[in-house]
């Protein structure tokens, strides 16, 4: 089935492009949630006459995206599971757990975090990425750990480490100023 993209997808093309889809996929995803439309000709040229309206209206989201994006720069989540004496993790995390942790900081939907093909089934640190925008994605790292008393010890050695590190900078910045 041949579409036309209203927005910008990461995986199919840009604005404006025709491109072929399953009609599943066009049926079930990119039709409810309105990020394209059927290509026929009186589509595309409907598209044309609104294509400065939906690059604006596509601006304001990436830059709304980025505000975001950097809201959570830096950010990581700490999740308590139960686990067995060798670290596996009863069950495994979801996206909506990572979400729910995540809605302190703003209201993210679950269905934009990506766990990059990886399932979380084991205590540890894993990467995971969440998609604001198309050409927004910001990584953010997951603690799994087995009780509170841990994280309270990892969000300690947390703040050491960005405490050192602004340190660090801002000793950098004074040698620089010497150096001048």
């Amino acid at each position: 089935m041949l579409v036309i993209l209203k927005e910008n997808i990461r995986t199919l093309g840009k604005l404006g492009d025709i491109v072929k889809v399953k009609p599943g996929y066009a049926r079930n995803y990119l039709f409810p949630q309105k990020k394209a439309m059927k290509a026929t000709k009186e589509s595309i040229a409907k598209l044309e006459k609104q294509r400065s309206f939906l690059e604006e209206e596509n601006i304001g989201k990436l830059n709304l995206a980025k505000k975001l994006a950097a809201s959570l720069a830096g950010k990581f989540v700490v999740l308590v599971k139960q686990a067995s004496e060798d670290g596996r993790i009863f069950g495994s995390v979801t996206a909506r757990e990572v979400a729910r942790s995540l809605s302190q900081e703003c209201e993210i939907n679950h269905r934009r975090i990506s766990f990059g093909g990886i399932k979380i089934r084991n205590l540890g640190e894993y990467q995971v990425n969440i998609e604001f925008h198309s050409e927004v994605v910001v990584p953010i790292t997951v603690h799994v750990v087995r009780s509170e008393t841990d994280v309270h010890e990892l969000r300690q050695v947390k703040l050491q480490s960005q405490k050192s590190q602004q340190q660090n900078g801002q000793a950098t910045k004074q040698e620089g100023a010497n150096n001048k």
